[in-house]
């Protein structure tokens, strides 16, 4: 019985840990693209990410990063519309871009995305700054 309740306050005690060190568990930043139409990214205690895009009607998903006040996001994906080769009706997935916020405490602040190059595994290095009306404001602590 001891071993139990130590487990479940071992457990306890480090999601309350994990959520200190990482201000962005479980929060979810909501971005206004047009009246009924509403972006948003939720970050996970995983270390992963969804980022609905209003406009496509599609959740990209990926891992973060954290440095200071940036956040950056790798995004996962499909390579390709056309199942692998070698497998039946399964889809190759890889890295497709990252995207860099800095993040202000109430608002993020989108301030580049780049694609990733597989010809050449690196950043294509062609990185797109995006005006400066596109942010995501918090709406979930």
């Amino acid at each position: 019985m001891n071993y139990l309740l130590l487990l479940l306050l071992l457990t306890l005690f480090s999601h309350t840990t994990q959520e200190q060190q990482n201000p962005l568990v479980n929060t979810r930043w909501e971005y206004t693209v047009a009246e009924d139409c509403i972006s948003y990214i939720t970050f996970k205690a995983d270390g992963t990410y969804e980022n609905y895009n209003c406009e496509m009607n599609y959740p990209y998903s990926g891992k973060y990063e954290i440095k200071k006040n940036t956040i950056t996001l790798i995004e996962i994906d499909l390579l390709s519309n056309v199942p692998s080769v070698n497998e039946e009706n399964n889809y190759k997935t890889g890295i497709i871009r990252r995207n860099k916020f800095v993040n202000n405490g109430k608002s993020l602040q989108y301030i580049s995305w780049e694609n990733y190059d597989h010809e050449n595994n690196k950043w294509s290095g062609d990185i797109i700054f995006p005006p400066n009306e596109i942010f995501y404001i918090k709406v979930t602590q």
